[in-house]
């Protein structure tokens, strides 16, 4: 009979994909959650003896092996070669070859990016700086957005303070996504920031899609951009991180001087919100709102 020391593996399931969001808790979240959650000892021993924060942090990633043997189904070819490591034959594109100045677009899309030598296509941009971004777990996103909501509740003026200059920045510059259940946020640490959308199909930068803010079905969110019905992923949970940061190329080669464009309902991913992004692009792009930045720049002013 086979002791429990022996087993290889084991799965665990949930009924919700939210769970998630307690999946990857920090250390510090889950010892919380323990000391809430257990009961004390009459003899005064800990509870748990093999089991608390740290330890629970070592899940979240899977082990290599069973990425290795993942990527033996020719089906995950496109995750395993994009994730699993950086291909030599890949031209970066360094950030010393764009440049931040006011966009082309107009006042109300604030600054953009430009080429400052043509760019070649199919590259990366700034790949050095990737694991660098900031990133904003679901949890802190969840107090952060309750300080907001108290900030309103007290007649207290967003704009003028710190914690309305945080969430302005997280969303003006950020990109959401659900890959850890709730939203988080991940955001460029450099200049990459600074890209504005392409209306209307322009974008020159991230990943061929047909997808635009006019052609956007205002009631639905695309299948491929929903993470919610994505199956577990071994690559994935592997490579959290570069899931979040990269896999964006040039999509045709830049002219020196022209502004880099991506298309931003790629990076969309949230039903109860797609038809609120779709119509914010569709006022921008018309000319008729101004960005989440520049709307905090004009109250800062006020």
């Amino acid at each position: 009979e086979k002791s429990i020391s022996s087993l290889l593996s084991y799965v665990v399931a949930f009924v919700d994909y939210y769970a998630r969001t307690y999946w990857y808790q920090s250390a510090a979240e889950i010892e919380l959650r323990l000391h809430q959650l257990t009961h004390e000892m009459r003899s005064n021993k800990p509870a748990l003896l093999y089991f608390d924060g740290p330890t629970m942090v070592s899940y979240q990633t899977p082990h290599k092996v069973y990425e290795r043997v993942y990527c033996t189904d020719p089906s995950h070819d496109e995750e395993c070669n994009e994730y699993t490591g950086f291909d030599p034959s890949i031209v970066n594109i360094p950030l010393t070859d764009i440049q931040v100045r006011n966009s082309s677009l107009g006042e109300q899309a604030g600054r953009g990016l430009f080429a400052l030598k043509t760019l070649p296509s199919d590259s990366p941009i700034g790949m050095e700086g990737h694991a660098q971004n900031f990133f904003v777990m679901p949890t802190t996103w969840d107090v952060i957005e309750s300080t907001v909501d108290w900030v309103g509740e007290n007649g207290i003026t967003l704009a003028m303070s710190e914690i309305g200059g945080l969430e302005a920045f997280i969303d003006g510059y950020g990109f959401a996504s659900r890959l850890l259940g709730e939203k988080s946020w991940s955001i460029d640490s450099g200049i990459l920031e600074f890209m504005n959308h392409g209306c209307n199909g322009t974008a020159n930068y991230g990943y061929h899609s047909s997808l635009t803010e006019w052609n956007a079905d205002t009631n639905t969110l695309p299948e491929e951009l929903d993470t919610t019905d994505s199956p577990y992923n071994i690559v994935f949970d592997r490579h959290m991180k570069q899931v979040f940061d990269s896999g964006d190329y040039t999509l045709r080669e830049i002219a020196e001087g022209d502004e880099i464009f991506s298309n931003y309902l790629d990076y969309s991913g949230e039903v109860e919100f797609w038809e609120e992004e779709v119509m914010t692009l569709r006022g921008q792009c018309a000319g008729e709102a101004y960005g989440t930045i520049s709307q905090y720049e004009m109250m800062k002013k006020q």
